[in-house]
């Protein structure tokens, strides 16, 4: 997780992971100028090798609504597709950012599997 669980330049030098449901995460983004982002969240469901889902609250804003991430891994026979989906979004803006965060994301996940 560590490896690719940031977009871009961004580094995460924390990420502490309770995966059951019911457990808590909280992940530490870092971007090149030392500027910390902070996220946490509960799994709902953890369902090897299958699916994940789990809410997703940034730390810096506490009246914001909880947010859901659905993590999907499906078997194509010697490959895996992992379709990531997260609404429940106040705004577009936001669904924005989250969309090019998320995409950020993917990408770095995608050189560390290659």
């Amino acid at each position: 997780m560590k490896l690719w669980k940031a977009p871009g330049d961004m580094t995460t030098p924390l990420a502490e992971v309770d995966l059951r449901p019911g457990g808590k995460y909280r992940i530490h983004m870092r971007a090149p100028d030392g500027t910390e982002h902070h996220l946490a969240g509960v799994y709902r469901l953890v369902e090897p090798p299958k699916k994940l889902v789990y809410t997703w609250r940034w730390e810096s804003e506490p009246d914001a609504p909880e947010t859901l991430v659905t993590v999907e891994f499906l078997d194509r026979g010697g490959a895996t597709d992992l379709v990531l989906t997260h609404e429940l979004f106040p705004n577009e803006e936001s669904k924005g950012k989250h969309e090019h965060g998320w995409a950020g994301c993917l990408d770095k996940l995608a050189r560390v599997v290659a």
